[in-house]
């Protein structure tokens, strides 16, 4: 057979193919490296040289938000949301500083000057004339407050309400709820505080203020926190109404015992005084057949023992009525000895105040002893 020459000469050149991979095997092999990349995405085409700095914002950019993944989206909007309420709280709690701070830091000279300006411009005495007003005995309390702080003088507060100091010294001399009903010092003085109210102005406590010092977070060696710290400011029982108060006659399910447990604990509060707390005491009665409770009567009960001793007395019921409106205004339940005293004279109208077994004597027969138990029940033994 013959061959053309052109074939042989085309020959070769159909085995280039062969010859590369013969080459190429005789080559020794190709260091591979890798390219490290890089959380930082660059689009040099469709994004315009954007360098994204998450893989979340590529992610965004390039799918847009309806075309994303739903649990992928469902995480970037978890993740936006929860950066969002990051940056709230931060916000808040950085003006929630801010505001005790300025609130500490306020000298407690501008804080009484601030209480004791005239705001008859901005607020008109007689706008509380259709309002109902409370007892004088309760205004007369709130000007006895007014004094013994020392934010004002009695010549300073008549000429702040516009009425003389022998009119303010007739009215604080009077008694019960209804004793200065005449005097013009009764809506005076009373619109003069409902101002401050109404402002948003509260009286300053200067003994708490003047304890404490220039910090209010002061703690003893112990690491115990100091007790004006811990005393918390009294509530406002003014509004509170107990069945029977109207005639004294409120019946009460403690005895002399759980009361004087309860005003020396009282007692004990940062700013309470003796002075003070009688007249909380006396601003309780409707009716009273005392002129005033004096301090010598709330040590004569308080020095008493037994839970009869002391039934008889005015600071008992006094105290009970103030303690039981301070109990419901500070949102407390009943005690378990408070339980067991309205199951036992709940029947009898009450803890009886007629026997004081100082001045009352039982005639047994036998060998029988009497006695009292811890709720004030006659028991033979």
């Amino acid at each position: 057979m013959k061959i053309k020459p052109s074939i042989v000469r085309s020959a070769p050149e159909n085995r280039g193919a062969l010859e590369d991979a013969s080459n190429r095997a005789n080559q020794s092999p190709a260091k591979v490296t890798e390219k490290k990349t890089s959380r930082t995405a660059e689009l040099p085409n469709s994004a315009g040289n954007r360098i994204f700095e998450s893989f979340e914002e590529y992610v965004k950019f390039t799918l847009g938000v309806s075309k994303m993944p739903p649990r992928f989206k469902k995480y970037l909007d978890g993740a936006q949301e929860n950066a969002g309420q990051s940056r709230v709280k931060n916000i808040a709690a950085s003006r929630a500083s801010s505001s005790k701070k300025r609130k500490a830091e306020t000298p407690l000279e501008d804080e009484v000057a601030a209480y004791k300006q005239n705001l008859d411009e901005a607020i008109s005495p007689d706008t509380f004339k259709d309002e109902p007003m409370p007892s004088c005995q309760v205004v007369r309390d709130r000007i006895h407050n007014l004094l013994d702080a020392g934010i004002m003088t009695k010549t300073e507060f008549s000429g702040a309400i516009g009425s003389s100091v022998t009119s303010l010294n007739s009215f604080l001399g009077q008694t019960g709820a209804n004793g200065g009903s005449g005097s013009s010092v009764y809506y005076k003085a009373w619109a003069w505080f409902r101002q401050r109210e109404v402002a948003k102005l509260e009286m300053p406590d200067v003994k708490k203020r003047q304890t404490q010092g220039p910090r209010d977070t002061s703690t003893s060696t112990g690491g115990s926190t100091s007790r004006t710290t811990r005393d918390r400011a009294l509530p406002d029982i003014s509004n509170i109404y107990l069945n029977g108060e109207d005639t004294d006659s409120v019946p009460v399910f403690d005895t002399c015992d759980e009361i004087r447990k309860k005003i020396n604990a009282h007692l004990r509060t940062s700013g309470v005084t003796q002075a003070q707390f009688c007249r909380d005491l006396y601003s309780q009665l409707h009716v009273p057949k005392v002129k005033s409770i004096q301090s010598a009567q709330l040590s004569s009960f308080l020095q008493g023992k037994g839970p009869r001793t002391g039934a008889k007395s005015t600071v008992f019921y006094a105290a009970y009525v103030y303690f039981e409106k301070l109990r419901i205004a500070q949102g407390k339940p009943k005690s378990k000895h408070r339980e067991e005293m309205e199951k036992i004279w709940w029947c009898k109208g009450g803890f009886d105040r007629t026997c004081d077994h100082r001045n009352k004597y039982f005639t047994t027969s036998g060998n029988k002893h009497l006695s009292f138990d811890r709720y004030g029940r006659t028991i033979t033994f």
